[in-house]
């Protein structure tokens, strides 16, 4: 049973308020919220089908928050020094996303 933490329920309540982003007024932090969430949904897929998600999944995670996926990856070349700075100052949203991965690497079949 995977216990709540309360960075969880910040990210979700950062998530939920942030419905729709557009891509010119990204910040760095509702990107590490997106990020977070686009891991989550990677993880329920491999953990599901063993597979990644779909393109059109990947798609429609996007279209949810009114960004397309080349935005979000156009953001990340971008803003690297910035994103790194959020993280090192924010290492609960690290520590989420090393947690993520991790857990994704341990779905993904050899």
């Amino acid at each position: 049973m995977k216990r709540t933490t309360l960075a969880d329920g910040v990210f979700a309540a950062l998530l939920t308020a942030h419905p729709a982003v557009q891509a010119e007024g990204l910040s760095v932090e509702q990107y590490i919220v997106l990020s977070i969430a686009r891991l989550e949904l990677a993880k329920q897929s491999w953990t599901a089908t063993q597979r990644p998600p779909t393109v059109e999944a990947v798609a429609a995670f996007f279209a949810e928050y009114g960004i397309e996926e080349t935005d979000y990856l156009a953001f990340t070349g971008a803003n690297r020094e910035a994103i790194g700075a959020y993280l090192a100052a924010h290492p609960d949203a690290q520590a989420r996303i090393d947690a993520l991965s991790a857990e994704i690497d341990q779905a993904i079949p050899e």
